[in-house]
């Protein structure tokens, strides 16, 4: 494989473990809810950022922001000061806010080794939520080829386009930030209590292999299709666009929290504290390599 396919293969698991897992949920089957075009020419004081994006999901985010995140928080007040001094709109605003909030999802990954269980457990109902909501809705996210088209943009395309799934205003708009809000909850948990999990060991690999069977057994097609993807990983693009677009993304991701809530305690907090920070830093070769060995044992 030449080293451009690699690395396109490494941003095909980057966006099916994060990118899809956490960030496509609920984005794009929502419209706007409120009327966003009218710009809002304020004077440039950090604190007016409140009087444009005066939404409750912005606001609680906001103090999420403040509380657990300050420089990050001061970071975003200042650039939003000058761009609501040149007449910010509310969209404009929500984006840079959406963009913030990702961004969080890499500086503070190593914080969640630490977080208790209970934190992972909020993250993984939330993701489950979403990704419900998008099955009901019948999104077009859920099927494989959409996906898959999406991921043939360059780089430089695939955070832009990521962050127009979430107009502010939209339900999805809201569940993005009510996510991040629970990844910063998590990480400032991870900052207080530092629970030591300690790393997964053959037992722990076992009782989620085991789990992952079961439910594989009861959703036989999804079995296959995280085999399929496993198989494909690293041999070629192709295999890869092609196990891709075989997928039921959002019936993966609903099984992401069936087979963890499954686990004991002790068990899904080992594991998550391995695997949750990698795939929120984007470590993709890592969390590929586990994810075998979790499923694949032997």
């Amino acid at each position: 494989m030449t080293p451009e396919r690699r690395i396109i293969g490494l941003k095909l698991g980057v966006a099916i473990l994060f990118c899809v897992a956490a960030l496509f949920a609920l984005g794009a089957t929502f419209g706007p809810k409120v009327a966003v075009d009218a710009p809002v020419p304020l004077a440039a004081d950090t604190r007016l950022v409140e009087t444009v994006l005066n939404d409750a999901a912005s606001l609680e985010y906001l103090a999420k922001l403040d509380a657990h995140a300050p420089v990050a928080a001061q970071t975003f007040r200042l650039e939003a000061a000058f761009a609501i001094k040149d007449g910010w709109t509310r969209d404009e605003g929500g984006a840079l806010l959406m963009e913030a909030a990702f961004g969080q999802f890499r500086s503070l990954a190593v914080d969640l080794q630490t977080a208790p269980t209970a934190s992972y457990d909020a993250i993984l109902a939330h993701f489950g939520e979403g990704m419900a909501t998008l099955k009901a809705q019948r999104s077009a996210w859920c099927h494989g080829p959409t996906v898959a088209a999406f991921l043939t943009e360059n780089d430089d395309k695939i955070v832009p386009q990521l962050l127009a799934q979430f107009p502010y205003g939209s339900d999805g708009y809201d569940w993005a930030l009510e996510w991040g809000g629970l990844f910063l909850d998590a990480a400032a948990e991870g900052r207080r209590v530092r629970v030591r999990h300690g790393r997964p060991d053959w037992r722990d690999e076992v009782a989620l292999q085991q789990e992952g069977l079961a439910v594989g057994t009861e959703k036989w097609s999804l079995a296959l299709q995280i085999g399929a993807f496993s198989t494909s990983e690293g041999q070629s693009y192709e295999m890869m666009q092609d196990a891709i677009g075989a997928m039921d993304v959002c019936g993966l991701g609903l099984a992401i929290p069936d087979v963890s809530g499954r686990l004991e305690p002790d068990v899904r907090g080992r594991i998550w504290a391995d695997l949750m920070p990698e795939i929120m830093y984007g470590n993709t070769p890592y969390v590929l390599a586990r994810v075998n060995d979790y499923f694949f044992i032997g």
